[in-house]
């Protein structure tokens, strides 16, 4: 029983961890006398709605109290929301309504001073511990795309992160570029470009991300900056991961407006 709702899930993966723990904890089958928990014992539905864990992808420490009110200011929210720290950097919180939760968990990417917050669904039974927090979800824009190329796009993006979704190829929509919605690691480095081959003949290009939270342009990781990197003290030449941000002032989404 205690394996099908650990977070790790059933089958050979959560048999792993829950021999890891025994093995760290030195205990044997002896040592444990469980307690069963039946499908009558959960709890009413609403306690578990709407929840999620959240991490702030930063090495400095900070303000739990600031950062609680700038993530409530930043969603907006239509009615108040629960938070709980787990940990350090481990938050649990719980919506009031199904619209700021879904705002919240398909929104972002969110930031706190700069860096990423990191937010995935919980369901209330797995071990807050567990469940890894990573990944979350940012647009990017494939830049100078020629159209014959589109019905590649999700081959693309997936060389850029974990592919989610992407606009539709349309002339109805502004910009020389292909906008696609991914999943980044925050454990990888940040991607330049993306590429293909015709004919024999590669053709690469270039990637610009929408809302990018602050990034290493020596190294190309998020969580610090580059003037954090090493001494700090870097030529021009080294900043090879610069302009990965997309301005925020180029449309896109929206159709282009009628000239008559």
């Amino acid at each position: 029983m205690a394996s099908r709702v650990d977070a790790s899930g059933s089958g050979a993966k959560g048999k792993g961890k829950l021999e890891d723990i025994m093995q760290e904890l030195a205990l044997k089958e002896e040592d444990l006398d469980d307690v069963i928990f039946e499908d009558d014992d959960a709890p009413a539905e609403e306690e578990l709605r709407w929840m999620v864990l959240a991490r702030v992808h930063m090495d400095k420490g900070f303000s739990t109290y600031w950062f609680f009110r700038n993530m409530r200011s930043a969603w907006d929210l239509a009615r108040p929301v629960k938070m709980k720290t787990l940990e350090d950097n481990l938050f649990q919180m719980q919506f009031n309504c199904l619209g700021d939760w879904e705002r919240v968990t398909q929104g972002g990417p969110w930031h706190f001073r700069g860096n990423p917050v990191i937010i995935v669904p919980y369901d209330g039974y797995s071990k807050p511990t567990s469940i890894e927090l990573f990944k979350f979800e940012i647009w990017v824009r494939i830049i100078d795309l020629p159209i014959a190329y589109h019905g590649k796009v999700k081959a693309l993006a997936a060389k850029l992160g974990e592919f989610v979704d992407s606009e539709p190829s349309s002339f109805d929509f502004e910009g020389n570029f292909y906008r696609v919605r991914i999943k980044l690691d925050v454990r990888n480095p940040l991607k330049k470009a993306t590429s293909l081959i015709r004919g024999g003949e590669r053709q690469i290009f270039a990637v610009k991300y929408e809302r990018l939270p602050d990034w290493c342009q020596v190294c190309g990781m998020m969580g610090h900056e580059f003037k954090e990197h090493s001494d700090g003290v870097h030529p021009p030449s080294a900043l090879i991961f610069k302009n990965l941000r997309a301005p925020a002032t180029t449309a896109w989404g929206t159709k282009r407006r009628n000239s008559n």
